[in-house]
């Protein structure tokens, strides 16, 4: 019921009138009485009772009250209950009103906002229009409000101010709209500022490079391919940052990789900004991180000289000289790693490169500090561990009794001890104590070789691959051993006849790569030897390292020094903290697939800052400096390390010819943790910009580069550059006599691969393309992978790029120098790919066959059962065969 009046009994005996109350639609009316009410349910103070009369009084807010009479007491409590319940319903719509009122009053700034980003003469970036996405209103109340026929309390005029705005945020792609937007910004922009992109450098700027100028986004990664001018873009994004207010010059810094580097770049602001260029910050990140430290504590920290002077090696050999003199522990531990353990084993059943070859015999395999070849590196371990030991031995001796038969021929275990006639066989046997799945038949073999044991009494000593990998089986092999009466003599300054073990300057070099890496990622030895695992190895260099690391921290300490890994730590503590407050709105890193985890810190700390601008500029093709601690992943995983970013191409280059792009970069795009682009270049193309040539003897290496070099010289009527190109300085001396003679038209320069980064020549000559030379087994150590937060597995990353840095830096081409049968695996991998032909001192075109199971080693002509065939170098780790007529 919502209507109430008085009962005729009321009227006729109490004078109760003839007034009518109504509650409905949210209102309360009295009529019937000379002072009718109608007022909102809201605006009713109460109802009460009168207890003596038994009136019902309804007073408002004003303070009116009008008393009625005549209601029976359950007509009251009907009132009373119709009252509350419109008065509930009335406070609920009121709120849904004021709820839509004030999402709408949201709306309408929100949109404003999205206008005034949308509207203003800048690119719209990331931050900002993820700060409007992320406050994009809710606007489910003003919807229901509007849908809503009780809901009229909100004025039509309003509501239509609003509708705009509501719908904007019920259907705006933010997103979508801020991409055409901003291409329509930089079509803008580049009509606007034509004479700055013109002039800005000595070369107007190309469409690429303008693009990555004009992208303001808060993050921009740059992929520069090699010759593109990712200078240029640094310069003009400078320039064009104070031309448009964005930065004032005090308020940017440019980060480099080393002080030539950041010289260059600073000579090169001035040259084209003046006045303003010379207000930009050019630094290194070492001595960036120094001012911090020092305008954060007020006291500058010091660095050891020969930090800087050779990176802290020549300070580590004096750690390792005294710590294998003062403790004993120690000196067992670094020599049984340089002995044993110094070179890293492949996947159990993965195919390794032979190291060695006996042209006698035709065998091939890896050398041993006693000399022999042996089949595999595992046993190379094992061989070294006895030599380390004194224990004498004989590798595949024949058996003691002759076992061929039709399905067998004579067998020769692995090791012979004839001290003690016994046997030593070592298996190919993971964890679970079963061969690689490809090593068919292997099982069966073992079965056999054991009962023959069993059959004629002879005594075997068994390891296998997982224990000799985890360490258990030294340990078995010694109580073996010692148990079967031989007496181990350990002597690491035995005299070697063989293959020259790991030396200490190698691994004092990979060691201080480690620690730069380790301490970068904050890591501290406990955690390394979590992450070293069951590997032997890793247990013993990560056992070995928390010993050196202790020491170089306690010397330092002791100096009152700082190390360059701790600076960049201590100053990124100091811009998180904010002891240090940064000046910069915009900072630029060049070279940053050169960053190690400890600079990529620092400027993630510098970003934190909302409104700051980082501008990384690099090519992670180009990614050599990983011994100095440098982490691909900064530019790889580049969102992971600083949030979303824009990402700009610079694929023109204006140095090497298509060709060459071509060959260099199908070769290092097969490591598919590379970021992939498609290099187009303006360089006038050639003829054969990539070829090899072959020589028997690392000795001709000078006759046949000086040879390349007189006919060059007498092809040329102009000037023209030659760099010649060495995997390590030594490589000089091989062509020395190219060096010294004199050229009418050549220009030449020897550098090592890494030193070349940045250089270019007319013409390359990269030298030393032989097997494990180039590339290198020492400094692709996956060793390093521990102490990196995302390290790169594919084999030989690091070398591959430094091949590709050799080829590009080639002008118009570019010559592999190699020695016959000992042809690099890059090589033979470019000759299988069927893009470089080897060549003769000659000219004859001597290409070998690649073979096509392993591809990485080469087909010999042999003669088998059934007649003459192709079989691979590698064998017997690679089977591969080919008919003479597949050839």
């Amino acid at each position: 019921m919502t209507e109430w009046r008085p009962g005729w009994w009321a009227r006729a005996f109490r004078g109760a009138g003839s007034w009518v109350l109504s509650i409905r639609e949210g209102r309360l009316r009295v009529c019937g009485i000379p002072q009718e009410v109608d007022a909102d349910v809201i605006d009713v103070l109460g109802l009460a009772v009168d207890a003596g009369s038994g009136q019902l009084i309804v007073t408002l807010v004003h303070g009116t009250e009008t008393v009625l009479n005549g209601l029976s007491r359950r007509a009251v409590r009907e009132v009373a209950a119709a009252y509350h319940s419109e008065l509930d319903e009335r406070r609920h719509l009121a709120a849904l009103l004021s709820k839509a009122e004030e999402q709408g009053e949201t709306a309408r700034l929100w949109w404003s906002r999205v206008q005034e980003v949308m509207n203003r003469p800048r690119w719209a970036d990331q931050d900002t229009i993820a700060a409007l996405e992320g406050s994009r209103p809710d606007v489910a109340a003003w919807l229901a409000a509007d849908s809503d026929p009780r809901l009229s309390g909100l004025p039509k005029d309003k509501r239509e101010d609003q509708r705009e705005a509501v719908d904007a945020c019920r259907t705006t792609d933010l997103s979508a709209w801020t991409v055409q937007r901003n291409e329509a910004f930089l079509e803008w922009e580049k009509n606007e500022l034509a004479d700055f992109f013109r002039t800005v450098e000595k070369s107007p700027l190309t469409e690429e490079q303008t693009r990555a100028t004009v992208c303001f986004d808060n993050r921009v990664r740059v992929i520069a391919a090699a010759g593109s001018g990712k200078t240029s873009t640094m310069v003009a994004r400078a320039g064009y940052a104070i031309q448009r207010g964005i930065a004032e010059p005090t308020e940017i810094l440019a980060l480099a990789f080393n002080k030539k580097a950041a010289g260059e770049l600073s000579d090169r602001l001035v040259s084209r900004l003046g006045n303003d260029g010379a207000g930009v910050a050019s630094s290194t990140f070492h001595a960036f991180g120094l001012r911090i430290i020092g305008e954060a504590t007020d006291r500058k920290p010091s660095l050891p000289d020969d930090l800087t002077a050779d990176n802290g090696i020549g300070r580590l050999a004096r750690i390792v000289d005294v710590l294998r003199d003062q403790d004993q522990a120690f000196r067992r531990d670094w020599d049984l790693f340089r002995l044993v353990f110094g070179r890293q084993l492949p996947d159990l059943g993965g195919e390794a490169d032979p190291e060695k070859s006996d042209r006698n015999t035709g065998t091939s395999g890896f050398g041993t500090l006693a000399g022999e070849i042996v089949k595999s590196q595992e046993e190379v371990m094992i061989a070294n561990w006895l030599f380390l030991n004194g224990v004498r031995y004989q590798y595949e001796r024949p058996y003691a009794y002759d076992v061929a038969d039709a399905h067998h021929r004579q067998y020769q275990p692995d090791f012979y001890y004839p001290d003690i006639d016994v046997w030593h066989e070592h298996w190919a046997l993971g964890l679970d104590g079963t061969p690689p799945p490809h090593f068919d038949g292997y099982a069966e073999s073992m079965q056999w070789r054991r009962h023959t044991h069993v059959r004629y009494g002879t005594r075997l000593i068994e390891t296998t691959s997982a224990t000799i990998r985890d360490g258990s089986g030294f340990e078995h092999l010694e109580q073996e051993l010692r148990r079967h009466g031989i007496q181990l003599k350990e002597d690491p300054y035995r005299e070697a006849a063989g293959e020259p073990p790991i030396s200490d300057q190698a691994m004092l070099a990979l060691t201080r790569s480690f620690m730069s890496h380790a301490k970068g990622n904050r890591l501290t030895p406990d955690l390394l030897a979590e992450r070293a695992g069951r590997t032997l190895r890793a247990r013993l260099f990560t056992r070995l390292y928390g010993v050196v690391l202790a020491e170089w921290d306690s010397q330092l300490r002791a100096a009152g020094q700082i190390d360059f890994e701790d600076m960049l730590n201590l100053a990124t503590d100091h811009v998180e903290s904010g002891r240090w407050m940064s000046p910069y709105r915009l900072v630029m890193v060049d070279e940053m697939q050169d960053t190690s985890a400890a600079r990529a810190a620092l400027v993630r700390a510098l970003m934190k800052t909302p409104g700051n601008y980082l501008y990384a500029v690099g090519d992670d093709w180009q990614s050599i400096n990983r011994f100095a601690g440098s982490d691909l992943s900064v530019m790889t995983r580049f969102d992971n390390w600083f949030g979303t970013a824009s990402t700009i191409w610079l694929d023109r280059t204006f140095r090497s010819p298509q060709s060459l792009c071509d060959v260099a970069g199908g070769f290092v795009m097969k490591n598919p943790n590379q970021i992939s682009k498609n290099v187009r270049s303006s360089a006038p193309e050639t003829d054969e910009t990539v070829c090899a040539v072959s020589v028997r003897e690392r000795s001709h290496y000078g006759s046949v580069v000086r040879q390349h070099l007189t006919t060059l010289d007498s092809e040329l009527t102009e000037p023209a550059t030659v760099l010649l190109l060495g995997r390590y300085s030594r490589s000089k001396d091989d062509v020395i006599s190219a060096l010294e003679a004199r050229y009418a038209n050549l220009t030449i320069e020897f550098n090592t691969v890494h030193a070349s980064k940045g250089k270019e020549a007319d013409y390359v000559v990269v030298l030393g393309l032989e097997r494990n030379g180039f590339p290198s087994i020492v400094e692709d150590d996956a060793l390093l992978q521990l102490a990196m937060a995302a390290p790169d597995s594919y084999p030989h990353a690091e070398e591959r790029r430094l091949f590709y840095v050799a080829l590009t830096r080639a002008k118009r081409s570019a010559l592999l120098v190699t020695r016959a049968g000992r042809e690099s695996a890059f090589l033979l991998e470019l000759v299988g790919d069927r893009v470089v032909k080897i060549r003769s001192a000659t000219g004859d075109d001597i290409t070998p066959v690649v073979c096509p199971k392993c591809k990485k080693h080469t087909m010999r002509e042999r003669k088998g059962r059934y007649g003459r065939f192709f079989g691979c170098t590698g064998y017997p780790t690679c089977k591969g065969t080919m008919k003479l007529a597949e050839s």
